[in-house]
């Protein structure tokens, strides 16, 4: 039978919403861990950690000795504005989602190479794996490159040269003139990578690939690994959504994304669509649950600090 343990992260130190999740969960997760920046109160089960949220990848590192034990099997981590599901719970997770037990969770594989007309803002932080942030020797402590196209192959992920497209979409970059975005573009593609040029595009140098990283599952066998290789990832920088999916694609065996799963999680990826959701449960987070979508893994984001704690 599977032992889950629940892990919440927080972005921000949000202590006062700790009471609320724990309405939310404790009666269906017999051990919840919470992940808050900065933490100095005195609940055992609130582990501080000290990180950017760019790169939050880092907590799992830092909380690993702390939440880690033998008897868990599975480590489900959610953000603290990720409301998962109410029928969830630690002896149905695994039905319910349609997950195999041995199975990693995550919600997809964005493969730089197929991003066509927006194309990804974090995509170049991919090519500037090694040089987001100096100061740490990392090359050690990951496989090799490729080794590493071979962990990538084997979850169906192919590493391809990206083109300009892939990388900077056909828009101007937000922050600068037309001009300016012309030139900013140039410089990164003639100049700053022109060691990975071959062929007209840019070579990555080292795999990687992106997701949506506010839920995500960790088995017992691989989140020792993993959380090894989410510390050397933040060391370098990398943006947190390229870390997670990358840390997890070297580390497990085998991955289930959201598409192959029996429920799907519902992103609002537009203040509307946020304003919506709150329009319509009345900000009541009971109306929320009760009326909670059957087929739906969870919502995100719920800022449990603008709902009405009535449950």
């Amino acid at each position: 039978m599977p032992n889950p343990c629940l892990i919440i992260v927080f972005n921000h130190r949000f202590d006062r919403n700790i009471p609320v999740l724990d309405k939310i969960y404790a009666p269906r997760f017999s051990n919840i861990f919470y992940l808050v920046p900065f933490y100095d109160g005195n609940d055992p089960r609130v582990i501080p950690v000290y990180e950017s949220s760019y790169f939050f990848q880092s907590y799992f590192a830092q909380g690993f000795h702390r939440f880690h034990r033998k008897e868990f099997t599975h480590y489900i981590f959610t953000g603290d504005d990720c409301l998962l599901n109410p029928s969830l719970n630690e002896e149905n997770f695994l039905e319910l989602m349609g997950l195999d037990e041995g199975s990693e969770m995550i919600p997809e594989f964005m493969q730089f190479h197929k991003l066509k007309e927006g194309g990804w803002w974090h995509t170049k932080k991919a090519v500037d794996f090694f040089t987001n942030r100096p100061g740490a020797q990392v090359k050690d402590e990951l496989p090799s490159r490729e080794e590493a196209i071979r962990l990538f192959k084997r979850h169906g992920l192919e590493i391809q040269p990206l083109t300009r497209k892939n990388i900077f979409g056909r828009k101007k970059v937000d922050f600068l003139n037309k001009w300016q975005s012309f030139l900013y573009k140039q410089f990164h593609l003639q100049v700053k990578w022109k060691k990975y040029r071959k062929n007209g595009k840019i070579e990555l140098p080292y795999p990687s690939v992106g997701s949506y990283s506010d839920c995500f599952i960790v088995t017992d066998k691989t989140i020792k690994q993993f959380c090894h290789y989410c510390g050397v990832l933040a060391s370098i920088g990398l943006f947190v959504e390229i870390a997670i999916p990358t840390a997890l694609v070297l580390s497990a065996e085998k991955i289930t994304i959201e598409e192959n799963l029996k429920l799907k999680g519902k992103a609002l990826w537009k203040n509307e669509e946020v304003a919506q959701l709150e329009n319509q449960h009345g900000r009541s987070l009971a109306n929320l649950l009760d009326q909670f979508p059957g087929g739906q893994l969870y919502y995100h984001p719920v800022k449990l600090s603008k709902w009405k704690n009535d449950l």
